[in-house]
């Protein structure tokens, strides 16, 4: 039996694997190539897409079913195939999202307003208001009007996202339970400017259940590393969570072990201390 053998390492990207800011560091890069080579499997956890996380982990060895859309999508990295989708749902009223996003852009006409669909990052909002981090990441995405993304049976939403200041997110939170959309959603806090809605039940910890579920991965041992309140659930799924040092209080409060910080190289601490050492 190889050294790492039916043991799984998922982790979050930003703040975990990724200084803010920054890439990924040789001493990950290695560490991963190692686990892999002796048997282990590595996939990734995160909120971007496909496209966007590729600029960052193209030559890292993925060889495990990948989450992308914090849950919403499930990702074949070496078949670059679509596994599973979990799209925002429409309750009894088909066009409540749309209806929601309309009401962002009107209560909130300087926030950054972006809508994920399986192909892509779409931006209703004004191109001003961008994320400022945009440029700087390996994003695709289009400035468009939400009329073009009004048929959400034919284009269905995975994920709907708000960039703005704190103050205008404690609104968005009051305005999604005005609306309704809260009770057909999971929406959560991925950075203190970063408000995102998933379809209700759906986070990353979901995703790695149905990970669980596929034959080839009964019986792995999962260990998942993350760093703020969307990578939680998670932590809390995985048979080890890992928080970083650096990572939010409440996420530190629902991993297992905290290991050290993003700048420090959590993917060598993980192996040294959690699997080879059998620290939990």
């Amino acid at each position: 039996m190889s050294a790492y053998e039916n043991t799984l390492i998922i982790s979050d990207l930003d703040g975990t694997l990724i200084p803010r800011g920054g890439v990924i560091s040789e001493e990950n890069k290695e560490a991963l190539r190692r686990f892999v080579a002796g048997g282990g499997r590595f996939g990734i956890a995160t909120g971007r897409t496909p496209e966007a996380a590729a600029g960052y982990v193209g030559d890292l060895p993925i060889n495990a079913p990948s989450i992308f859309f914090n849950g919403s999508m499930l990702y074949d990295w070496q078949q670059q195939e679509v596994l599973a989708t979990r799209p925002l749902p429409a309750g009894d009223a088909k066009d409540i999202w749309p209806r929601f996003a309309a009401a962002c852009q009107q209560s909130f006409p300087h926030a950054c307003i972006e809508v994920y669909t399986a192909d892509n990052c779409h931006i209703i909002s004004e191109e001003k208001y961008d994320d400022p981090r945009l440029p700087f990441e390996y994003y695709k995405y289009e400035h468009c009007a939400l009329d073009k993304l009004t048929d959400t049976e034919k284009t269905p939403w995975l994920k709907f996202f708000v960039n703005a200041e704190p103050a205008v997110l404690h609104r968005l939170e009051r305005l999604a339970k005005q609306m309704g959309v809260d009770v057909l959603s999971n929406s959560f806090y991925s950075e203190i400017n970063y408000y995102e809605f998933v379809a209700a039940g759906v986070s990353k910890g979901t995703m790695v259940e149905e990970i669980r579920k596929l034959p080839e991965w009964q019986g792995y041992r999962i260990i998942a590393a993350g760093d703020f309140l969307n990578d939680n659930e998670m932590l809390q799924l995985a048979d080890v969570g890992v928080a970083s040092g650096n990572a939010h209080e409440m996420t530190k409060a629902a991993a297992d072990v905290i290991g050290c910080t993003v700048e420090e190289h959590l993917m060598p601490w993980i192996i040294e201390h959690v699997i080879d050492g059998g620290e939990e």
